[in-house]
């Protein structure tokens, strides 16, 4: 619902900037004293714009700025209607979900959106069938239309077969150059066109751009009519037929029921102004018109594309410190074909084989750096197929309120002893299940917009022993998207995987040591899966876990609870003090069941999971501090592998 609400949105803006264009081209071309009817099918080509998705393309070039190019591929994939892929076969049927349930905003703006339409579209029958049924005891004429005292003012009424309605007061010269004006509107076939342009309107209710092609719409074509009407007469019989425009427009209000054209409706000032003076062009000038007129037509319709990304670039030319650089494999064109890729081998960074590009992206977002994002957005269309990097085995495959649908697997270890995990998120569908093996380019999910994510991309994550790290070292991307993994970089990495190993920091065994006998922390949840790592360096020391509200949030150990309180940060709250310095730390909490003071005993429960504070979902955020220091309690002893 999402993509569609955001496509519509995009061409209702593409028909709003044609609409404002078209206004600024008539107003030239007003002045220049160009013919109404040749300006009617300018903002004919506009009410088209507001319902075509589809143009005619125009080639681009692509701009050289990256955020341009990538701000102009997301705009172009915006333009496109979703496609739902098919399910596959393969894929467990999952238990569906009650329609309350799967209810988004973006359902509720689809549902305000088709409320405005409905009005409007009864508002304008109810309409029309009041103004039929007013002179529905009008008499035919001698010259063809319809009179009687229920005809107030002259006007036309009906679609396929409209008819002329003319007060019995209207006679002489004058009768006849109205009746003029209202015949050309029926061989214009304005009656059937004006009701079509109401509808378009109807869809886009919401932009006032809209509005303004249909005033401007209505304004032309009665201006056309009236330089048909005009055409040939003297200056006095000109002045004739203004007068009943004045006459006709103070009458009372005029009608505008779609499916009906009044004769006094519109700007009358303007009207009986460019009547005055109204003069028809030599031939050299009207074809200028044309012309311009044929070319905003054309621009009107045009569907820019930008060209596709260039080639790779060719490498540098060899140096003494670079003889032999490490060519950036290219992905196929289908990598479920692919050969299974071995595991990359950090301390011979030259010879390292890369993982599977697991999406035929457009472009790459960004990568991970260390301003908090974890990982790559590879940004394509939605329900691409998402592949695993490298054979392994699938950890998690489930939804979580960040990151959507995702699926975690697991690489195993390489030559030394380094075990990799890679990570999928914001899937539009995963197909593949937790203790699943899968091997190199095999499918695994479609990509989506699920969780928190403003596109459809597939978020990309690499952790080498826990530490991430930038896959665009190890991953065969297009091109300049990759990068060369010199050996430099391969130590650095190396260093801080090893590190991450072996930490010198408490782990759950040495607080165990500091417990008199407790050999064994518990999860503070129900087992779900570890959702975010201990990542002190980046303002997240704990652990968020993923769990349904209102789920227990038990005592990972024995303790005393210092605190159990409310913070804006932290919402609901509980800290306890297990002994030897060391504390843990539950928040986000939706209640607590605990006091400052009480003891606990391992197991027992603290509360229930919520999202009070600064929290985007359900879930529970668990810290641990020794000697008021972070602590990493994510060794085996509390998160057993």
């Amino acid at each position: 619902m999402r993509s569609i609400v955001l496509a519509f949105l995009l061409l209702s803006a593409r028909g709003g900037v044609a609409a404002l264009a078209a206004w600024l081209v008539c107003r030239a071309l007003r002045r220049a004293h160009a013919p109404s009817r040749l300006l009617c099918w300018l903002w004919l080509a506009v009410g088209l714009r507001f319902v075509l998705p589809r143009g005619i393309p125009l080639k681009l070039p692509r701009p050289e700025s990256a955020p341009l190019a990538a701000a102009a591929d997301t705009v172009q994939e915006l333009g496109e209607l979703p496609l739902l892929p098919p399910a596959p076969a393969a894929a467990a049927a999952a238990a569906p979900l009650p329609w309350y349930a799967r209810l988004t905003p973006w359902h509720a703006l689809a549902a305000v959106w088709l409320v405005g339409v409905l009005v409007l579209a009864v508002r304008g029958a109810v309409g029309y069938l009041k103004l039929k049924r007013c002179v529905a005891l009008a008499c035919k004429t001698p010259d063809g239309c319809y009179g009687g005292a229920c005809v107030p003012t002259p006007f036309t009424l009906g679609f396929v077969r409209p008819r002329v309605y003319l007060p019995d007061s209207l006679q002489g010269p004058v009768r006849q150059a109205v009746l003029l004006h209202e015949r050309t509107h029926i061989r214009r076939r304005d009656p059937l066109v004006k009701p079509l342009f109401y509808s378009v309107v109807c869809l886009h209710w919401f932009n006032p751009l809209a509005w303004l092609a249909l005033r401007a719409f209505e304004h032309d074509m009665e201006a056309a009519c009236d330089e048909a009407a005009v055409q040939g007469c003297t200056l006095a019989e000109r002045s004739t037929y203004c007068e009943s425009l004045l006459h006709f427009a103070m009458q009372g209000r005029p009608i505008r029921t779609p499916g009906s054209l009044a004769f006094g409706q519109g700007s009358v000032k303007e009207r009986i102004v460019h009547l005055l003076h109204y003069r028809r062009l030599g031939a050299g000038a009207l074809a200028l018109c044309a012309v311009a007129v044929g070319v905003s037509v054309t621009a009107c319709m045009v569907r820019p594309q930008v060209e596709a990304s260039h080639a790779a670039p060719e490498p540098p030319a060899a140096t003494a410190e670079t003889a032999e650089p490490t060519p950036t494999p290219a992905p196929t064109e289908t990598p479920a074909a692919m050969p299974a890729a071995t595991l990359p081998t950090l301390r011979d960074a030259a010879n390292s084989p890369r993982f599977v590009c697991p999406v035929q992206y457009k472009y790459i977002s960004r990568f991970a750096t260390e301003n908090s994002h974890r990982g790559d957005d590879l940004c394509a269309a939605e329900g691409t197929e998402i592949y695993a990097a490298a054979d392994g085995v699938v950890l998690a495959a489930q939804e979580h309120y960040s990151w959507g649908n995702f699926v975690e697997i697991d690489h195993g270890t390489d030559a030394d002893g380094l075990r990799w995990v890679t990570l999928y998120a914001h899937m539009q569908k995963c197909i593949v299940q937790p203790g699943q093996t899968v091997t190199a380019g095999q499918v695994i999910g479609y990509l989506g917009h699920t969780g928190n994510t403003t596109g459809n991309a597939c978020h990309f994550e690499m952790q080498v022993n826990g530490t991430l790290v930038e896959p665009r070292y190890f991953t065969a991307y297009t091109g300049s998207d990759a990068a060369e993994l010199t050996q430099e970089k391969a130590d650095e990495i190396l260093a801080e995987a090893v590190r991450n190993a072996s930490s010198d920091q408490v782990t759950a065994a040495d607080g165990a040591a500091a417990l008199s006998g407790v050999e064994l922390f518990t999860l503070p949840v129900a087992p779900p899966p570890q959702v975010s790592c201990y990542d002190p360096e980046n303002g997240h020391p704990g652990i968020d876990f993923a769990a349904e509200e209102g789920a227990e949030v038990y005592a990972v150990a024995d303790g005393i609870v210092t605190t159990a309180d409310y913070d804006a940060e932290k919402g609901n709250y509980v800290v306890l003090d297990h002994g030897g310095g060391l504390e843990t730390e539950y928040q986000h909490l939706k209640s607590s069941l605990v006091s400052a003071g009480q003891s606990v005993v391992q197991c027992q429960v603290l509360g229930y999971v919520g999202s009070t504070g600064n929290s985007t979902g359900p879930h529970l955020h668990f810290e641990a501090r020794q000697d008021s220091a972070p602590a990493d309690l994510t060794g085996t002893a509390l998160l057993a592998e």
